[in-house]
């Protein structure tokens, strides 16, 4: 994102900001700190979890629901896919394991 020569930049929701490589930036590291809840989570007291018990972690209760759930799903996966995280099915339902 930093070598695009981008004045204004049109979200697909809130207001139209002019730094997109900030944004960028506090994008990646919004997840980089998500992911680190995760691992610090799952190390300490979520040992095996399901997406919607990890989700409890990452957001408040009046956040919880399809949007919450799809985020942690996907910080899951994506420290699975680094190497960082297991998943096996329990009970129908996918559950993580962090790696030490």
């Amino acid at each position: 994102m930093h070598d695009f020569e981008v004045t204004t930049v049109l979200p697909a929701h809130g207001h139209p900001f002019h730094d997109l490589a900030g944004r960028a930036d506090d994008i990646a590291r919004h997840h980089d700190e998500r992911l680190d809840i995760l691992r610090k989570v799952g190390r300490a007291e979520l040992h095996l979890g399901t997406v919607a018990e990890f989700m409890r972690y990452l957001f408040k209760e009046r956040a919880w629901g399809d949007m919450a759930e799809s985020e942690t799903f996907a910080h899951l996966e994506h420290l699975r896919l680094l190497g960082e995280a297991t998943v096996t099915e329990v009970d129908g339902l996918l559950a993580y394991a962090i790696s030490d």
